[in-house]
């Protein structure tokens, strides 16, 4: 089991299963949900402004927090071992011990994960969250990128969606 696991069920890839309408939960949609249905032309042009700058509206509470209530069956465990993950390889850059071309296939992984969990039947997250990590990692090019436009945006959605996210049961 890996850090994105959720645990119960059996290990292992199943396949592509967006094409399946099963029941259960995750199941019985009718399409599959993306960013782009809630957010048009989103990541089009960068994280960046001409200023270089990062654009306000990946932090801004009113485009982050829509994305956040639309994934709102992710738990506060399974958007923080996603967002764990990206910090550990923040603190592993800023560390200075490491160049970005030894931690890129540690973000890349951010879609395996993302994808696995969203083949599985039932679903462990839901498709959106799947499309926001596709979406991103697809963006991330850079050092800079990762660290100046995707963490800041990924922290907003985590902080936003605080309010949305379900809690574990004790």
């Amino acid at each position: 089991m890996n850090q994105f696991s959720s645990g119960g069920g059996r290990g292992g890839y199943r396949g592509n299963r967006r094409d399946e309408r099963g029941g259960g939960p995750g199941g019985g949609r009718n399409a599959l949900e993306s960013v782009a249905q809630h957010w048009p032309d989103y990541l089009k042009d960068g994280y960046f402004g001409a200023d270089g700058n990062l654009k306000i509206e990946y932090v801004s509470r009113e485009r982050v927090e829509l994305l956040a209530q639309k994934m709102a069956t992710l738990t506060v465990h399974q958007i923080r071992r996603y967002f764990g993950h990206c910090r550990a390889i923040e603190t592993r850059l800023k560390s200075g011990g490491v160049s970005w071309a030894a931690v890129w296939p540690e973000v890349r992984k951010l879609d395996v994960a993302a994808a696995d969990g969203a083949a599985k039947q039932p679903r462990k997250i839901p498709d959106i969250f799947h499309d926001f990590i596709r979406r991103n990692v697809d963006a991330i090019k850079t050092e800079k990128d990762f660290l100046r436009g995707f963490l800041p945006h990924f922290e907003a959605l985590v902080g936003f969606g605080q309010a949305y996210f379900k809690r574990e049961r004790s």
